[in-house]
């Protein structure tokens, strides 16, 4: 028979578990203006449940040259329709973080 610390030690576990903090989930990108990402054919994620990362959107990156000049770049980052991401589900699943590109080959 387990003892008390045991005991005490896989319900904590099985909570966190329960809990679900995160969780990495794979979507597809389904229209850019408005974004919507389905991750699967019943669950559709709006503009509202998204947060983007420089990864997947265009912005804007100051770079110094070798000489100690300071060029502004756009990094053209953007998704595209038809595009697979990779994401982060929060607690709740209310909110998603859109990590990066998924690239297959």
């Amino acid at each position: 028979m387990p003892n008390m610390v045991e005991i005490i030690k896989l319900a904590a576990i099985a909570a966190v578990n329960d809990s679900k903090p995160t969780n990495v989930v794979f979507g597809n990108v389904l229209s850019v203006a408005p974004l919507a990402i389905s991750i699967d054919q019943k669950l559709i994620l709006k503009e509202a449940h998204l947060i983007l990362t420089n990864n997947v959107k265009e912005h804007v990156m100051e770079l110094t040259d070798e000489l100690g000049g300071k060029k502004t770049f756009t990094v053209h980052n953007g998704l595209a329709e038809g595009e697979s991401v990779i994401m982060i589900q929060f607690q709740g699943g209310q909110k998603y973080l859109v990590l990066d590109k998924a690239v297959k080959k």
